[in-house]
């Protein structure tokens, strides 16, 4: 009765240690490990940098339509529109004043210098503030091999946070998409589906994946 009793105790406690190693193992396909490996990518992602140019810039040739972006911006307080002497034609007809912009005061505390380069190796900025955080883990395959990796795909929702006020306002939200959806995820999280690899050191998103 007593070896009975003290083998039950013992695979109890087997037992235990088991599924608790099994939750704390890195490497483990579940939603701890994969909401810890999202969440590591998304501290990455943000801030995110928005209205990539350099200031001060002048717009001549508006073909992308980044002069109403940045009027939008001038509203907010962030840049200041200098119109010059001049005048280009516009499409469709007629003519618009040239316009310089550069940052405000204000302007200058999101800004970020250096944020990439083009393809001519000009250097420009945005800007840039928000940080994220995931939400729900709502669906994950079954892990396969892929082009030699581990690899599960994994859907999950997240909200982005921290944004300044003034990325709430209609000016900004009609002029700049990319806010805009951010700034929806603080009452509806945006949905995502990304790829996760499995490394020595447990799961990795895809983008920072290092072979």
């Amino acid at each position: 009765m007593k070896i009975d009793y003290l083998l039950f105790k013992f695979t109890s406690v087997v037992f235990v240690a088991i599924v608790v190693a099994g939750c704390s193992d890195p490497k483990a396909a579940n939603e701890k490990n994969f909401k810890a490996s999202i969440q590591q990518y998304l501290d990455t992602a943000y801030p995110k940098c928005y209205v990539r140019t350099e200031f001060p810039t002048t717009i001549e040739w508006d073909f992308v339509g980044i002069k109403s972006k940045l009027r939008a911006l001038a509203k907010a307080g962030w840049v200041i529109e200098k119109e010059g002497g001049r005048e280009t034609p516009i499409l469709g007809g007629g003519k618009e004043t040239v316009s310089t912009f550069d940052l405000t005061e204000e302007g200058r505390k999101f800004y970020k210098a250096d944020i990439e380069k083009t393809i001519g190796g000009k250097t420009i900025g945005g800007f840039c503030f928000g940080k994220a955080r995931i939400k729900d883990v709502t669906q994950f395959s079954e892990p396969s091999d892929m082009f030699g990796q581990r690899i599960t795909h994994v859907n999950y929702t997240y909200e982005v946070y921290d944004l300044p006020v003034w990325t709430k306002t209609p000016e900004i939200t009609a002029a700049f998409d990319n806010i805009k959806g951010d700034v929806e995820t603080e009452k509806t999280p945006a949905k995502a589906l990304d790829v996760l690899v499995l490394t020595n050191n447990g799961w990795v998103h895809e983008k920072l994946f290092k072979k």
